[in-house]
Formats: C-alpha cells, sequence, structure tokens
C-alpha cells in the first residue's frame, strides 16, 4: 500500500454543547475544506431523519485517507452511508463487522476507492474513506434518524450548525408532516420558515459563501395523553405521551458519590452537573456524602457531612479533581458500599472494566457530553431501579423531579396470544413520551402495565387494528429488537450479525461499507447494492470451483503446519554444534557439467521498449520433488531482490539460480552447505538447517563496484563490455541504491540505459525526476557522475515525490548528493531536507522532547504531575507524549502515576487497536495482567482476523490464572483453525511459535488443562535455556530480531540456525511479529538482543512503533526466569539494542 498520511475528519455534534463544523483537521492544524453542504430533514410523526450531503475539497498535492469521526446523541442511529465512486453515488451495504475491515484494508492496499462506516464506543461513529485526490472533491452522505424526546408537552428536533467558516454552497430543508405548525425557536435565518403544501409543512433555505454557525430548534405540540398507532402489514408501533403520578421517595440519609475522573470526561459540563447536585443537596439538606474518584483506579474516597445545604467543602473538593487515565468501571467494586442510593457521575464509556453493582440501591447515571454510551447508562440505571438523567437533553427542573421521585417504570403488556416479539420486553424506565412495538396476527386489544418498584399501579388499554399505515413501523420494530439483543449482545452477536443484515442496520457487529468494483463484492461474497446485484448473482455462482480449491488449499496449509510442528522437534532432538560433512571431490567433468548448467539458465529477458528488470524470465534448475527441497529469496541490504544470484550445495554438482523476484528452490539436505554469489556483491555460505524456507542478503563488495555492469539480460565483467563508462556508472548504482532500476534500450551494451524507479513502469515515458545537491537537474546526471562522485543516493516515489514537486515528479524522484557539492550546496540541500521532512516523513521520536525537559525542572513528583496537566492540552493529540512522559514518571519510582498517565491511550481515539496494543505492552510491564488482559480482549474484539490477537490474549490469560483460556486459544493457532483468516499468509509462522508456547503451557499446568489422551500425546516438553520474542504494536511494519551469541555469532533471519544450535522462527515482514529466537544449550556469557527496524509501509498518526521484548532463562523449567523490557522505536534507528541477557549456568 502506497505511504498515505490519515488525517481526522469531525463531523458535526448534535447538539449546542459541543457544536462542530465538518471539516477534516490535519496535524499541523490545517483543514480541508467543506465546500458544499446539504441539510434535509424529514420529521414524521416523534420520527426524524438528518441527512448531510457534503463534499470536501483537497487543496494539498497528495492523496488523503479520510477519517470521519462524530458522536450521535441519545437513541440517533445511523442509517445511510454513500461516497461517489467514478462520479455516481454508491450506497453502502451493511457486511459483518470483520468482513468489512478485511475487504476495506485489503482494498485500500490495491489503491481502490473503498468506505467503512464503523460503530465504535458508545453511540461514536467511524467513517474511513479513500481516496481523497488532490485538488479534488470527495462526496459523501451521512443520514441519521432518532425518535424525537418530549418536553413540556412539545416534541423537540435540535439540529446545531456549528460551522465557523464559509462553504461555498450550503441549503437546508424540513419536511414535517405533522398537523400542528412547527415553530422555530429563536431562528437565526430569516428567510427560513414553514409553509404548509397538503399534509406538509416546509422549510427551505438556499445561500452561497454561507456561515451556517447557529442551531436550529424546532418544537411541535404534543399535548400530554396523545396517542400514535401505527401498522405496516403485521408490524405495529404505538407512541403514547404519559404523565406518570408524582411519587416523593424517602429521602436518602447516606449517599455515595463515583465521580468519573478519567480522560475522556474531560469536557464535561461541570457546571451542569454541579447545580444539578447542588439543587439534589438542598433538597436533602441533611445527608453523608462518600465522594469516591475513580479512572482506571480508584483515585480518592471521601466522607462529607453535609447540614443544612451548606456543601462548599464538597463541591471544592470536586473542582480540583484532574482528568485522566483510562475508564475502569470495575475498579470499585470492591469497595464496602452501603448507602441508600449511588449518584454515578459518568459518560458510560467504560474501556478497562465493566460495571457490576456494588449496592442494593438504587443507582442513577448521570451524564452532560454527547460522545456517551447512553445505553450503558439506561441499563445501568434501570437495572437498579434509578434513572438515567441525561443534562444533555433534561432541563433542571426535570432532572430534578427524576432524583426526587420514584422511577417510574413500563412492566410489560398483560398475556395476549395475538401479539408476538414485542419490544421493549423487559421494564423500561418512562419519562415523558413512550414507545412499544411487536407484530400481530389479529385485530386485538394490548394492555400495557405501568408502576413503581415492580408493582403495578397504572393499567392502559390500546387497541391494534387497521391503523394507519406506515413502511417506517417495520424498521422501527427492527431497532427495538436491535435494542433488546444487545442487552446481552456477547450471547446474541450471531443473532444480531443476522437481524442488522437484514434490516440494513448498523451495530456492535455490523459496518457499512463501500466498494468499488464488482469483482471485490464477488471476492468477499458481499451483496451489493441494488445496480450491481443482477450480475453479482451471475458470478456468484461461478464460485463453486474457487471455493472449493480454497478449501483444498487451507487442508494442505494445515497439513504442512504438523510437518514443520515435526521439523521444531527434530531441531529440538539435534546434537549442537554439529559435525562437519566430508567434503566430495569434484571431478573435472561434473565441474564442466555445472558450469554449463549455470550458463543454460541465464536466459536474455524479452527485449522491448517497455522497462523490464533483469532475469524476469524463471530459473529452470531441475529439482527432485522425492528429496528434501530448500527454497527461499536473496535480496541486497536495501531489500531489493537480487536476480540470477547463483546458488551451489558446496562439495556437489548441484546448482539453482534466483528467479526475477530473488526467489530460488533447491535440493539439499540437513548441514549441508549453500554458496550464494552474484557479481559485485560478497559471497556468502550458509549451513542447511531444519529450517525449509531461508532469506538471504548479500551486502555489495565496494572494490567490485566499478567493475560491475548489470543489464537487462545479465550481468557482465566491465571488459566484456564496450558501452560508454556512463553505463558503468549508472548500472553500478542500480544494485546500490533501493528502488532504482536500469534497463538497456535496444539490448546491447551501446545503445544506452534507461533509468527508472520500481513500481513506477508504465508504457508512456517514466524517466524520473533528478535532485542534484538540492537542485532539479533537467538531464540525467548519471551520464557524468562517477560513482566515487556520489556522496548518497535516494529514491522517493508515489505522493512522496509529487508532494514535493507536483505532477512532474509522477514517475518518482532520484535525490543525490556529491561529494563536491555536499559543502558547496549546503544550504540548498538543508532546505530540501526540511520540506521532505515537514511534507512526507514523520517527525521521528526525539527523546529530547522539550516537555521532558520541562518536568525534568521539577523538584517533586508532585509538581511534576501538575505540570503535566498544563502540558497535556498542548500534547494531547500525540500519543508519544503520553509514552514518554509515563516513562518519565516510572523512573521517578511513581509506577502508579505512570500507569494512570499510560491508561489515556486507550481514550485518545476509541477502538484504534494498535494504540490498545501498545497500552497493553505497558501494563505487562507494570505487571498489571488484570487491566492487559481486559485491553486484550477488546483488541481480540476489534481484529479477529488477525491471529496476534489470540496469541496476546493467550499468554496474558495465563498471568491471570486462567491457563484453560490460554490453551484454547492457543490451540486454535496451532491446529490450524485460523488459516482461513489468513488466506494471504501475511503472518505464516505464528502458529510455530504457539506450539514451543503451547508445549510450556501443557507442561506447566497439566492438571489443570483436562486435556484428552490424543491431545496430551500431541506435546513434548522442550525446556530451553534461552528464549526471546519479540512482538510489536503496528501493521504492515518489519522489525528483524537478531540475537549474538558469546562466540559472536549473529543468529537471525539469514543466519536462522546458529553453530551452538539457537533457532530463529520464521521472518514476519507484514507486521505485529512476533518472532523469537529458542537455544536448548546454552553456553555461558551474554547474549546481545537487538532489532533491526527493516520497514514500514504506511505513514501512521496512530503514534510510533512499540517493541515489547520478552527475555526468558530457563524457560519451561522450575526455575524459569522472565523479563518484559518494552521500547519505543525510532523510525530512522535501522538497529537498536533492546537487551542483554546474560546465563551463568
Amino acid at each position: 500500500m502506497k505511504p498515505l498520511l490519515r488525517y481526522l475528519l469531525f463531523l458535526i455534534c448534535l447538539y449546542s454543547f459541543s457544536q462542530n463544523a465538518p471539516q477534516v483537521v490535519l496535524k499541523d492544524s490545517g483543514k480541508l475544506k467543506l465546500s458544499h453542504l446539504n441539510v434535509a430533514v424529514n420529521i414524521t410523526g416523534n420520527y426524524a431523519t438528518t441527512t448531510y450531503d457534503m463534499k470536501f475539497y483537497n487543496g494539498l498535492n497528495r492523496t488523503l485517507e479520510g477519517e470521519l469521526v462524530f458522536p450521535l446523541g441519545e437513541g440517533q442511529t445511523v442509517s445511510r452511508f454513500a461516497m461517489d465512486v467514478n462520479g455516481k453515488l454508491r450506497e453502502a451495504v451493511i457486511v459483518e463487522k470483520e468482513l468489512a475491515r478485511v475487504a476495506y484494508e485489503n482494498t485500500v492496499r490495491q489503491n481502490i476507492d473503498p468506505g467503512l462506516l464503523e460503530k465504535t464506543e458508545g453511540n461514536n461513529y467511524k467513517a474511513r474513506v479513500y481516496p481523497i485526490l488532490p485538488k479534488s472533491y470527495k462526496h459523501l452522505v451521512i443520514t441519521y434518524e432518532q425518535e424525537l424526546f418530549s418536553s413540556n408537552e412539545k416534541l423537540i428536533y435540535e439540529l446545531p450548525l456549528g460551522i465557523n467558516e464559509t462553504i461555498d454552497q450550503f441549503s437546508l430543508a424540513i419536511d414535517a408532516y405533522t398537523d400542528h405548525l412547527p415553530r422555530m425557536e429563536n431562528n437565526a435565518y430569516n428567510k427560513l420558515y414553514f409553509r404548509k403544501k397538503d399534509q406538509t409543512y416546509r422549510a427551505n433555505f438556499e445561500e452561497k459563501h454561507s456561515l451556517p454557525n447557529k442551531p436550529i430548534i424546532i418544537e411541535i405540540p404534543n399535548k400530554s395523553g396523545q396517542e400514535s398507532v401505527l401498522s405496516h402489514s403485521d408490524y405495529f408501533y404505538i407512541n403514547k405521551t404519559l404523565t406518570p403520578n408524582l411519587k416523593l421517595k424517602d429521602k436518602p440519609k447516606d449517599i455515595t458519590i463515583l465521580w468519573d475522573a478519567s480522560y475522556s470526561m474531560r469536557n464535561r459540563k461541570l457546571e451542569e452537573e454541579l447545580k444539578l447536585l447542588g439543587n439534589y443537596i438542598s433538597y436533602l439538606q441533611n445527608v453523608n456524602i462518600n465522594l469516591v474518584s475513580f479512572s482506571n483506579a480508584v483515585h480518592s474516597n471521601t466522607m462529607f457531612k453535609i447540614k443544612n445545604g451548606k456543601w462548599h467543602t464538597l463541591k471544592e473538593h470536586i473542582n480540583n479533581i484532574t482528568h485522566d487515565g483510562g475508564t475502569a468501571f470495575n475498579s470499585f467494586q470492591n469497595l464496602d458500599v452501603s448507602t441508600d442510593e449511588i449518584l454515578l457521575f459518568t459518560d458510560g464509556l467504560s474501556n478497562l472494566g465493566s460495571f457490576s453493582n456494588i449496592n442494593k440501591g438504587a443507582i442513577y447515571t448521570i451524564n452532560s457530553v454527547v460522545s456517551a454510551n447512553h445505553s450503558n447508562l439506561n441499563t445501568i440505571a434501570t437495572n437498579s431501579g434509578g434513572n438515567y438523567i441525561n443534562l444533555v437533553r433534561l432541563d433542571h427542573q426535570r432532572a430534578l423531579e427524576l432524583l426526587k421521585q420514584e422511577t417510574f417504570q413500563f412492566l410489560g403488556i398483560t398475556a395476549n396470544k395475538f401479539v408476538s416479539e414485542v419490544y421493549p420486553n423487559k421494564k423500561t424506565n418512562i419519562t415523558n413520551n413512550f414507545s412499544l412495538t411487536g407484530r400481530f396476527s389479529q385485530n386485538t386489544t394490548l394492555e400495557l402495565l405501568f408502576g413503581y418498584g415492580g408493582k403495578v399501579t397504572q393499567k392502559i388499554p390500546i387497541y391494534i387494528g387497521s391503523a394507519e399505515s406506515s413502511k417506517l413501523v417495520k424498521r422501527l420494530w427492527a431497532k427495538q429488537k436491535l435494542k433488546d439483543l444487545n442487552t446481552n449482545k456477547k450471547e446474541n452477536k450471531d443473532r444480531i450479525i443476522k437481524h442488522a443484515k437484514q434490516h440494513h442496520l448498523i451495530s456492535d457487529y455490523t459496518s457499512m461499507l463501500i466498494l468499488d468494483r464488482l469483482e471485490d463484492y464477488v471476492r468477499y461474497r458481499i451483496e451489493p447494492p441494488q445496480e450491481l446485484k443482477r450480475e453479482y448473482k451471475q458470478r456468484i455462482k461461478e464460485l463453486d470451483d474457487i471455493e472449493a480449491e480454497r478449501k483444498e488449499e487451507i487442508q494442505e496449509r494445515r497439513a504442512d503446519l504438523f510437518e514443520e510442528y515435526q521439523d521444531i522437534l527434530n531441531w529440538y532432538k539435534t546434537k549442537f554444534p554439529l559435525k562437519s560433512k566430508k567434503v566430495k571431490k569434484i571431478t573435472q567433468s561434473a565441474e564442466q557439467s555445472n558450469t554449463n548448467t549455470t550458463q543454460n539458465t541465464q536466459e536474455a529477458s524479452p527485449r522491448t521498449q517497455t522497462t523490464i528488470p533483469v532475469n524476469q524470465t524463471r530459473n529452470r534448475t531441475h529439482i527432485d520433488s522425492t528429496k528434501r527441497i530448500v527454497s527461499g529469496q536473496v535480496l541486497d541490504t536495501s531489500g531489493q531482490p537480487l536476480p540470477g544470484t547463483n546458488i551451489y550445495v558446496k562439495g556437489t554438482s548441484r546448482g539453482a539460480q534466483t528467479d526475477f523476484d530473488g526467489y530460488f528452490a533447491i535440493n539439499a539436505e540437513v548441514n549441508d552447505e549453500l554458496e550464494f554469489s552474484f557479481l559485485g556483491f560478497t559471497p556468502k555460505s550458509v549451513t542447511v538447517g531444519t529450517h525449509s524456507n531461508i532469506r538471504i542478503n548479500l551486502e555489495e563488495d565496494a572494490s567490485m563496484l566499478e567493475e560491475v555492469v548489470v543489464m537487462g539480460y545479465g550481468v557482465q565483467k566491465k571488459s566484456y563490455v564496450t558501452a560508454a563508462v556512463t553505463t558503468v556508472v549508472t548500472q553500478a548504482l542500480a544494485g546500490r541504491v533501493s528502488g532504482v532500476q536500469i534497463t538497456t534500450n535496444a539490448g546491447t551494451p551501446g545503445d544506452g540505459s534507461t533509468v527508472s524507479i520500481r513500481g513506477n513502469t508504465s508504457i508512456a515515458n517514466n524517466s524520473p525526476l533528478f535532485i542534484v545537491d538540492g537542485v532539479v537537474s533537467e538531464t540525467n546526471p548519471l551520464a557524468k557522475l562517477k560513482p566515487e562522485d556520489i556522496e548518497s543516493m535516494q529514491t522517493l516515489k508515489d505522493d512522496a515525490a509529487t508532494a514535493l514537486y507536483g505532477s512532474r515528479a509522477s514517475n518518482g524522484l532520484i535525490l543525490i548528493v556529491t561529494k563536491d557539492g555536499k559543502d558547496k550546496n549546503q544550504d540548498a540541500i538543508e532546505k530540501l531536507n526540511e520540506e521532505i521532512a515537514e511534507k512526507i516523513e514523520l517527525k521521528p521520536w526525539n527523546p529530547d522532547t522539550p516537555y521532558i525537559h520541562i518536568l525534568e525542572k521539577e523538584a517533586t513528583v508532585e509538581s511534576a504531575y501538575n505540570v503535566y496537566l498544563n502540558l497535556r492540552n498542548q500534547y494531547s493529540n500525540s500519543p508519544s507524549f503520553f509514552l514518554d512522559v509515563a516513562d518519565f514518571f516510572d523512573q521517578r519510582k511513581s509506577p502508579e502515576l505512570a500507569i494512570r498517565i499510560i491508561s489515556n491511550l486507550i481514550e485518545v481515539e476509541l477502538h484504534n487497536h494498535e494504540l490498545m496494543r501498545a497500552l497493553a505492552y505497558k501494563l505487562e510491564y507494570f505487571k498489571q495482567h488484570q487491566l492487559a488482559t481486559i485491553v486484550y480482549e477488546k483488541v481480540l474484539e476489534l481484529r479477529p482476523e488477525e491471529p496476534q490477537s489470540y496469541r496476546d490474549l493467550a499468554l496474558a490469560y495465563e498471568y491471570t490464572g486462567s491457563p484453560k483460556k490460554s490453551f484454547d486459544l492457543l490451540y486454535k493457532l496451532y491446529n490450524g483453525d485460523l488459516l482461513e483468516k489468513d488466506e494471504d499468509e501475511r503472518f505464516y509462522g505464528i502458529e510455530h511459535v504457539a506450539f514451543t508456547e503451547l508445549t510450556r503451557l501443557v507442561s506447566k499446568y497439566q492438571h489443570k488443562l483436562n486435556l484428552s489422551e490424543e491431545q496430551q500425546k500431541e506435546f513434548t516438553d522442550m525446556p530451553l535455556d534461552v528464549r526471546v520474542v519479540i512482538d510489536w504494536n503496528h501493521n504492515d511494519t518489519d522489525i528483524d530480531l537478531w540475537v549474538t551469541d558469546p562466540n559472536g555469532e549473529k543468529a537471525y533471519y539469514s543466519n536462522s540456525e546458529t553453530k551452538i544450535g539457537g533457532r530463529m522462527s520464521e521472518d514476519l515482514m507484514e507486521g505485529y511479529g512476533p518472532e523469537s529466537f529458542s537455544l536448548k544449550k546454552a553456553i555461558k556469557g551474554n547474549y546481545e538482543v537487538m532489532v533491526d527496524y527493516y520497514s514500514d509501509n504506511v505513514q501512521k498518526i496512530s503514534g510510533p512503533t512499540i517493541l515489547k521484548v520478552t527475555l526468558f532463562t530457563n524457560y519451561a523449567k522450575p526455575n524459569e526466569q522472565k523479563e518484559t523490557i518494552v521500547v519505543r522505536l525510532d523510525k530512522e534507528e535501522d538497529e537498536v539494542e533492546v537487551g542483554n541477557l546474560r546465563f551463568n549456568e
């Protein structure tokens, strides 16, 4: 996937408490312009839909992947998502969340237009769209729906328009299907007023160069007792406005206040909450209040005795509470709470532990922010007999009444055989208007039951028959059923997915997906929008054979796994160091035969005008499939393949040559020695171990640089080349610079060469733009430069190139600094480097960050923490800030503060799995295994398609006393149950690591695992003297593990088996890891652990790459020792020493 910059697009909040214009906010505070906004509102009875039709303009010179993050209010849900695809709006379809994300991310990797809208925590939504092209518009449509709430005998609809920048075109159309004239409160738009047309009241407004920054509030008369009954087919919907009889509760004498002091509550409306609390205390006069403040843990527990309503001390204490850390609702479950009632002030976003009732009394949940988990808050309050008080929606008088009164509830219906699937079907709190929906088989009268404390005090009969018909009824029923299923969402997951797909509902387990091509819908078996359905059904019939092949391939991969486990056991049983094999003498005829074989494999590439890489034709080495085959890839030190590399089995006549992509295969046995050679590179020998797949990196031989020419049809010595010296220079540099590709134009050395950048080939001209010493060169400078003249050379392509020089660099950039020019043109070179850093590169982590220097000046931990809280306002959008500051307080011996600060990562961006992994690593480091397990559980819920999610959680379960859970998850990996989720084999090799970990688990907890006899036979004890494992939190990132033993031999992907028996796991190159080093019998001394930050393919705004290093001695033995190190990697540091392990036994 091309390197992309991802940006947040914040959609408008839906209440005046939090008004944000739809805009793309860049990291440098720039904005992607909202150019057109057309809003359409439809109000039918107490149901409303609001549609935002938006066009954003990308005035930048780079392609963006946009992200809209927006909260919706209580009872509001997204019902439509559409995006322009090839100039036409394409509607989203409902897809299971895991499948939708996999399809989206795989499509983005192909640089094709997808769109994805997901529901995150609570009632927050995130839409991801790609691409937003340079100097182009992106057209998006989002619709949300809601049932209107009632206040003072009026239905209320609110449309906040907090747009603070002029937009090119704005229009608003409101249609209200009602018997009463709607009224707009404090209307700031003079031209906007309602006119009646037939049965509709319509108001519309249109303006160019508009600044619509004032909210619109619509009130529709809704008298008490008003009743509406709708039906469609066999579905019915009832809405009734109720006025409950006031029933004051006994005044509580003792109250517990649970005060959410987490990071997400920093924007709470504190004045509104304190006003309600003050009014309630004034009403109670004398009361004992136990104040408990919490975030990731309980921070204070203080008792206040209130007399005569005077609560100044309590108020001051609350005003001084700081908001920091994640939210753990289980942090106070061990508190002794025996008060009459609980007031829980929170947004309901629990991310480090779920709520469990800690008191027999009523719990009143109180919230003042839009982006809350309203469903969670309602459930907590209703189950306890309390009430949810939403200060965003309720005025203070009504909120105080809910605290003073008994809770009025819907308690169900009298049994009626003519109705079914009636929702709600559980106790439901009632404030004003109440809705009930279900299915009926014939006309009947329903008897609705209401009351207090579970006792029926009121019965209301409602007739259901041939009422007013509306197609909305079925959808309203479907939404109420989904709400009911969500009360036990984990148990009802499959039912929720089926129901949501059937009724086009977004949910915790389903998303809205837009794909560009029909073949992508077919590939993932996702039913497309209406216009593509006919062709989709025809294509899907052709998939049966492909599906059978796919299943057969997965079975073959599963069988291969068990053979590979046997390879690991064979390695473990092998005695090291290995005895040297006696080298056989090679006869002259054998040598001649081998030479002929090599020459025959060097076939010329087709001679065409299109640039063709070296040795594109596959090598034709004879392979005996009945014998052991070793395969792999040969690369240079920059990671580019080396086609045409010669491989020999030492002491034999067997040879092979790499193909266009650097791949090879050869018959070789364990202990055979493979020799790799490529002209211009230092030869290398590797002893074959138990691995059947190896990756080799050859290093350039500087002494041979001027003597080598890489031609379009092979490799030649300079003495055999008749072309000009410029060809030698050009071709020689091709092997030294990552991404440079050289083509001989006509097939003979004298015809000159074409320089291009890999990945930019096209039929048209694809010559890159050259920059020499910071200045654009209009000609190819390599025609004049000699290799010894060049100080450095690098390539940039795609968006990185065009960000600097626009369309002139559409074929890429080659940046050259000469030895002579690095001093003479120093200013131009530095200016270019600054521009690259600003426009292209991520700002690398600098341990000398200014905020750490400021903190270091503080004499005490307390003063440093207060300074951190002030600094946080400036750096709140930087995950690196929280990581660095947490390390600072850890070094100051304040682990509690460090844990609180690092836990903010889970609230910086909702549902960011990479930040969650980083947090879990740090929690493991702090030995907070219970919290780490909760985070890993959330990661698995978010990313079940990635095998790392299962392994991470499995390892965490062991340290929370759940070895059986650990075994079950690891066994899924071992048994190949997850292979289907990784069809592209991006994470091949993780199963081998899990196998080693399972052997330890079975050995250590055999009596607790209750395994069958067959399962016990699958695992053999494999204790190790030394084991090192690395994991990292970022996708599409390649990090390599290096371990150097006391003899100085380095184990890594190209030397996967050392002389003393060290074994490297497979090289995972596409994200997360794990990679491991295992040693059965260690020699005494130091083992140096290093990592090579090899590459990443995505520019990330989700924070730096975090590496977890786990060091074991005496692994799987009674005296096992383990140490966890968490390292933050700098993108510019290639090789980083991350630890030392000393073995003394």
